[in-house]
């Protein structure tokens, strides 16, 4: 911040007024030499173009140089007479579509004259070049003061902040543009007023719009989609916010996520070298009953003798296969998330006591309200399809339980669920 602008923040409100006056009074001043230094320079391009039109009038009309300045200076000043019509008119409410149209002809006319009326074509250029800004220069002056007009009026929003390049319209182009918007419905907002309104009015449009999903989809579930529609547009989003908001357990989310960042935690699943050494020295045992690395184990003395049945060799026939490994239990069915492992667990507690769950008792014991999206109901099929397969490969395999319709020996007697 410079120290102009540090005086300006600091000034009181007095000085404040003053500064305000002198800058609108050096504004009038400069708006007065502006308009002076427009006319001056006007009038002198006029006349360049005006003696190029006489002098290609003359060279390629053969037209008596009294009577080329009259005709050229109509042709040159009529496209600005009939634009200071059309400007009248359009002052009056009208469009004045045709005198705008009818001038910037006149005005191509005059430049194209200055163009071809010469064989110099540099030259030639050179007053065609002149011919165009004058034009242009009087269509600018003309639609200043029109603008100016109009937001006198209020017909026109006011000029907005000027934001920054690189910090506003490229780091944060929506949040610019929302500001921008913002500062023409309200004068009042300044650069970083709007800015702050701005990214006030997108969280509020992403809350309104996470609140109208959930609350959308909770009344969907007990009426038709329609009437979920009319609800969600007749409900005020800004008072559900805001209750939301008193109703809020701070606490208890605090207390959510500061469990999840306890050091206990957060070390469990890291591999810790260092060890205390008083901790080390008490669970290590005593080196005296350890034995010496490098040294046998003591055998007995006498020969050593192997405990067999009567009547068996202690050595196994030749051709005799290895014993193969106990077979290892393939599990029935393997949850794929915490939810599915507590369904799971619901659904093999059912079953085991007679009664298969339905889709929302399982729904329920994965921690949700019912079952509208059918989670419950997916899984209670799923967990059939498994335990059905798995009895037919072992029944298939000859090592089936004859009788039981599970492999985790549930019996089913009666189902509530529904596929």
């Amino acid at each position: 911040m410079t120290t102009a602008s540090a005086e300006h923040l600091h000034a009181p409100r007095g000085r404040v007024a003053d500064r305000v006056d002198d800058l609108d009074a050096e504004l009038r001043r400069a708006v007065r030499r502006t308009s002076a230094v427009r006319q001056l320079f006007y009038v002198v391009v006029l006349l360049v173009a005006l003696a190029g039109q006489v002098s290609g009038a003359v060279e390629r009309l053969h037209i008596p140089l009294l009577g080329a300045i009259p005709a050229v200076a109509a042709l040159e000043l009529g496209g600005v007479v009939v634009l200071a019509n059309a400007d009248v008119r359009r002052r009056l409410g009208e469009r004045a579509i045709a005198s705008r149209v009818l001038s910037a002809l006149i005005a191509a006319g005059a430049v194209a004259f200055n163009w071809l009326a010469h064989t110099n074509h540099l030259l030639g250029g050179f007053f065609a070049g002149m011919s165009a800004l004058g034009y242009l220069v009087w269509l600018m002056h003309t639609e200043n003061q029109r603008r100016d007009r109009l937001r006198a009026r209020g017909d026109l929003p006011p000029t907005t902040p000027a934001y920054e390049l690189v910090e506003h319209w490229l780091r944060h182009p929506a949040v610019t543009l929302k500001a921008k918007s913002l500062a023409k419905a309200d004068p009042t907002l300044d650069l970083y007023g709007s800015l702050d309104a701005a990214r006030a009015q997108i969280r509020r449009q992403r809350r309104h719009h996470a609140i109208a999903v959930v609350l959308h989809r909770k009344i969907r579930a007990a009426v038709d989609p329609t009437t979920a529609d009319i609800a969600i547009a007749v409900y005020d989003l800004d008072e559900i916010a805001a209750r939301l908001a008193d109703s809020a357990d701070y606490d208890t989310l605090a207390a959510l996520i500061n469990a999840d960042l306890a050091p206990a935690r957060l070390t469990a699943g890291l591999n810790t070298h260092t060890t205390d050494p008083t901790r080390q020295a008490a669970s290590t045992p005593d080196t005296a009953d350890r034995p010496v690395p490098g040294q046998a184990d003591p055998q007995p003395d006498g020969p050593t003798v192997i405990d067999v049945p009567a009547g068996a060799s202690p050595v196994d026939p030749a051709g005799t296969p290895p014993p193969q490994p106990p077979p290892t239990a393939v599990p029935v069915y393997e949850p794929t998330s915490d939810e599915d492992a507590a369904m799971y667990r619901a659904w093999c507690a059912g079953v085991a006591s007679g009664q298969e769950p339905t889709g929302a008792d399982l729904a329920r014991a994965a921690g949700r309200a019912d079952d509208a999206t059918g989670v419950g109901r997916r899984a209670a099929r799923r967990y059939r399809d498994a335990h059905a397969t798995t009895t037919a490969t072992a029944d298939a395999r000859g090592n089936g339980n004859p009788g039981n319709g599970w492999r985790n020996g549930y019996q089913l007697t009666s189902t509530g669920a529904s596929s």
